[in-house]
């Protein structure tokens, strides 16, 4: 099972529901943490909540197996920097988040006009992109992303990306629930997630996370 964290197991003040938690550590099968966070929160957040020990971050720029171990790049950042460069030129007051902590991507805070900063990346930088997900904008490399680190880690487990189960809310669990054989969404998802689903969770947030995984748990 693969999961996003923020707007999936927590709320908009990134408040982890503890309902999330329990059903969580109730699944018979490893829970994988898949979202745009730095890899090191990822692994903070896998021990305090009973993840698993292998994860995805970055939006799947970065990968990591076994809490010790180093972590897998996937993308160039050198390529980012460059975009940032210009984003920083055109936004001034665009604030970046985590800088000295990312290996694959960038990310900055929602305050610059989105739609906007997107198609200046478009057009000066044609192998990468911004992703919005509503709690932070992501400058990436547009052929890596969740989708991408699953098959990674499914490749690594000896499994194919079809025998994984996989739930979010936002634009960048797009690739990751088309990716995986069984997809869930929780009640707060955006409508293009909601309709690739296998199951739609009535609840939002973390208690729509818990139905997921009660609902998933039923089917194996």
């Amino acid at each position: 099972m693969v999961v996003d964290i923020d707007g999936t197991i927590t709320d908009m003040k990134r408040h982890v529901s503890l309902d999330a938690v329990k059903a969580i550590r109730a699944l018979p099968i490893p829970v994988i943490l898949a979202t745009g966070n730095v890899i090191c929160f990822v692994r903070a957040a896998a021990k305090l909540i009973g993840a698993s020990d292998t994860m995805i971050g970055e939006n799947g720029g970065v990968i990591l197996v076994g809490y010790d171990s180093e972590p897998m790049v996937l993308a160039d950042i050198g390529r980012c920097r460059q975009a940032r460069d210009l984003l920083m030129k055109e936004f001034p007051g665009l604030t970046p988040l985590d800088e000295a902590y990312r290996k694959s991507e960038l990310a900055f805070r929602r305050n610059i006009d989105v739609e906007r900063a997107k198609s200046l990346v478009s057009e000066k930088f044609s192998d990468l992109e911004i992703v919005d997900t509503q709690f932070a904008l992501h400058l990436k490399n547009k052929n890596v992303n969740k989708g991408t680190g699953l098959k990674k880690i499914a490749s690594i487990m000896g499994l194919k990306p079809e025998n994984f189960a996989a739930m979010g809310d936002s634009e960048n669990d797009l690739p990751m629930l088309e990716t995986a054989g069984v997809s869930i969404s929780v009640g707060n998802a955006a409508p293009e997630i909601k309709g690739i689903s296998t199951y739609v969770c009535r609840e939002k947030y973390g208690e729509g996370a818990a139905e997921g995984f009660e609902w998933l748990k039923r089917q194996l």
